[in-house]
C-alpha cells in the first residue's frame, strides 16, 4: 500500500517530469525546402544549395546541419501558391509579389522577405527605326512585357506618367509574352515593336544591329536599379526556427561572395542547374558586365512599393523597407 507522502512524492516528480519536457525547447527543423524559379535572378539560392553552404552556415551557428532542397516553379502564381499552402518553407518572389504577399498575409500568415537575391537592369528596345523614345511608342508597335503586373509593366507605367502624363496610357502598349517568345518575335521583326528585357535576353538583342535601347529601368529609379527578387517566408516559419533562418540568409551572403569572386564556377552551377542554350563564356560575361548585382541588401524596396500604390496594386505603402523583411537584415544598408 502506498501512502500519502510516497503518494505526494510520485505526483510531484510526475508533475515536475512533465513540466520539463513542456517547457524543453523544441529542436529547429534539419531541412528546408526553398522554392524558385529559373533563370540568373537566382543564382545565389542554387550556389548556396549547391556548395552546401547552408549547411555550412547552419553548423557554425551550433546546428547539427541544415539539408535544403530546391523546388523549380514556372511563374510567379505558382510560386505564390506553393508559399501559401505550405508547400515550401521560403519562396522566391519577384520584388513587387513579395510586397503584395507581405500586404495581404499581415496579421495572418505574415509573410516577409528574408533577403533581396539581386539587383537587375531592365532594358527597353525597340527594332522600329523610327522610335527613338518611349514617346514614340503607339498601340500598332505595342511592348511585350512578361505579365502586366510584372515589375516591366509597373515601369512602363511610371514611363507613361512621365512622357505622357497619364500613367494608364501605358496599359494600351502592352501585350503579354513569355520573355524567350518576346526575344524571338522582337529579332525577327514581328508582332511587337518593343520588349522590356531582362539578362540574358537583353544581351542577346544588344547585339542585333537592327535594335536598339530607349531606356533602362534605372532611368526610372532615380538613377540606381532595383532588387529583383526576394526570398520569402511566412513568420510562423522563422519563429519556430530562428537559427535555421540564421543560415539561411548567411548563406546567401556567402553565395553572392562566391559568385563575385568566381564567376567561372558561377557559370558553371548555373548551366549545370537549367537547361539554357547559353555558353558557359556568356554565362561568365552576364554575371560580370554588371547587368546583375548579386546582393542580400535589398534596393528600390519603397521606389517600388510607391509606384505600386500609386497604380493601384497596392493600399498603403511599408513604413519603411525594414517592415517587409525580418529582421535579421534590418541593420543593414537598403531602402
Amino acid at each position: 500500500m502506498i501512502t500519502n507522502a510516497p503518494k505526494r512524492a510520485i505526483a510531484c516528480f510526475v508533475a515536475a517530469f512533465c513540466i520539463a519536457f513542456s517547457t524543453a525547447p523544441r529542436a529547429e527543423t534539419s531541412t528546408v525546402r526553398l522554392g524558385l524559379q529559373y533563370g540568373l535572378v537566382y543564382l545565389p539560392i542554387v550556389v548556396a544549395a549547391q556548395e552546401k553552404l547552408f549547411d555550412t552556415q547552419a553548423k557554425a551557428l551550433g546546428l547539427p546541419g541544415l539539408e535544403v532542397t530546391l523546388h523549380r516553379f514556372s511563374g510567379s502564381a505558382a510560386m505564390n501558391d506553393a508559399l501559401f499552402s505550405n508547400s515550401v518553407d521560403f519562396g522566391a518572389l519577384g520584388t513587387a509579389g513579395a510586397l503584395i504577399a507581405w500586404e495581404k498575409s499581415r496579421g495572418r500568415q505574415q509573410v516577409k522577405s528574408l533577403g533581396g537575391l539581386s539587383i537587375v537592369a531592365l532594358t527597353l528596345f525597340t527594332n522600329r527605326a523610327d522610335i527613338k523614345s518611349f514617346k514614340d511608342f503607339t498601340p500598332d508597335a505595342k511592348i511585350a512585357v512578361p505579365a502586366f503586373n510584372s515589375p516591366q509593366a509597373i515601369l512602363l507605367r511610371v514611363a507613361a506618367q512621365r512622357d505622357l502624363g497619364d500613367k494608364s496610357k501605358a496599359d494600351a502598349l502592352m501585350a503579354s509574352l513569355p520573355h524567350p517568345d518576346a526575344t524571338a518575335a522582337l529579332l525577327a521583326g514581328q508582332a511587337i515593336g518593343g520588349y522590356f528585357a531582362t539578362p540574358p535576353f537583353s544581351q542577346i538583342l544588344a547585339r542585333d544591329p537592327k535594335i536598339h535601347k530607349i531606356l533602362v529601368s534605372a532611368d526610372l529609379f532615380g538613377g540606381k536599379e532595383a532588387t529583383a527578387a526576394t526570398l520569402a517566408g511566412m513568420q510562423s516559419f522563422v519563429d519556430a526556427n530562428p537559427k535555421a533562418t540564421q543560415a539561411l540568409l548567411a548563406g546567401l551572403d556567402e553565395a553572392c561572395k562566391l559568385i563575385r569572386a568566381d564567376p567561372k564556377k558561377a557559370a558553371e552551377i548555373y548551366l549545370k542547374s537549367e537547361s539554357v542554350q547559353l555558353a558557359q563564356a556568356e554565362a561568365e560575361k552576364i554575371i560580370t558586365d554588371g547587368s546583375i548585382i548579386y546582393q542580400t541588401e535589398p534596393q528600390g524596396v519603397m521606389s517600388y512599393a510607391k509606384y505600386m500604390v500609386e497604380q493601384g496594386m497596392m493600399k498603403k505603402m511599408p513604413e519603411k523597407w525594414q517592415d517587409v523583411f525580418f529582421p535579421y537584415i534590418a541593420e543593414r544598408k537598403g531602402d
